[in-house]
């Protein structure tokens, strides 16, 4: 798959406080780079008890990162830090991060499933 529909930021969240002070979460960029959009369904076609359902604004394949977990926030552009984004900016948590390898080119790649977020 060819990863062009533009460049997104990926963010860790984490306590960006000084030892003894009050917890002041923030953000550490862990990776920048091209992503593709994927296919994507906003509901599962067969829902089953005791599964957690996701709901997903959008996914997106990205060059492999293993560092990228659930409940990490990315935005789709590129960004120096967190801070640096606009208020035109949709912020998206990490609601599922599938790594393998894409099935044509046998590339590493992350599948990210995406929900809209609002830190």
């Amino acid at each position: 798959m060819i990863l062009d529909s533009g460049i997104c930021s990926v963010f860790h969240p984490q306590d960006m406080s000084l030892s003894g002070e009050m917890p002041r979460p923030g953000y550490q960029l862990l990776t920048v780079g091209w992503y593709g959009e994927l296919s994507f369904e906003t509901a599962p076609a067969r829902p089953t008890e005791g599964r957690r359902e996701l709901k997903t604004d959008n996914r997106i394949r990205i060059l492999q990162c293993r560092a990228i977990k659930q409940d990490d926030v990315v935005v789709l552009r590129e960004l120096a830090s967190f801070s640096d984004r606009s208020a035109d900016d949709v912020v998206y948590r990490i609601a599922r991060a599938f790594h393998g390898t894409d099935e044509k080119t046998a590339e590493p790649i992350s599948d990210l499933s995406l929900e809209v977020y609002q830190p």
